[in-house]
């Protein structure tokens, strides 16, 4: 796939994004009279890897029109690029689906570590990083506002350490 189609699947993610923060989740979310931090969480999420998409599809279009001289192509999947929707797709169902027995910091953390993978994050060190201080800061800010996130064994652990 060329980074012209990059660019295309990329701004389809961020559309999809869009419109499930200013017509999905408040019209049939909020309206329905739900908490709405669940869908714009994971809205978000899906937001934040399109947008690193879409700086991946840019990169890869200034690369491809330098090397057009040579024939050359800075296809970043191959074949394989139009099933990084679908598998981040699948992954992002079961983070949602395993919140319910692992809690929030277990079940983010692994989401974001096969996540962060898909998307072709080269280094583990940073990959463990942002997977262990994610779900950490985002479990704290909720904290703070006194918001509920799911809980699991690691949580429990948090809250019996804090008290």
């Amino acid at each position: 796939m060329n980074a012209r189609s990059e660019l295309s699947l990329a701004l389809v993610l961020i559309g999809f994004s869009l419109l499930n923060y200013f017509y999905l989740i408040p019209t049939q979310v909020v309206a329905e009279g739900s908490s709405p931090v669940y869908p714009v969480l994971i809205n978000t999420m899906l937001l934040c890897f399109s947008l690193a998409y879409l700086a991946e599809g840019v990169r890869c279009w200034r690369k491809e029109k330098a090397a057009q001289d040579q024939g050359g192509s800075c296809s970043t999947g191959g074949g394989k690029l139009m099933a990084r929707p679908l598998i981040l797709l699948v992954v992002t169902g079961a983070w949602v689906l395993s919140m319910d027995f692992l809690g929030f910091l277990i079940s983010t953390f692994f989401f974001l570590l096969i996540a962060s993978r898909i998307f072709g994050s080269k280094s583990w060190s940073k990959t463990i990083i942002l997977s262990v201080v994610m779900p950490l800061i985002i479990t704290f800010v909720f904290r703070g506002l006194n918001a509920v996130l799911p809980e699991g064994p690691a949580e429990e652990l948090i809250n019996l350490l804090l008290g």
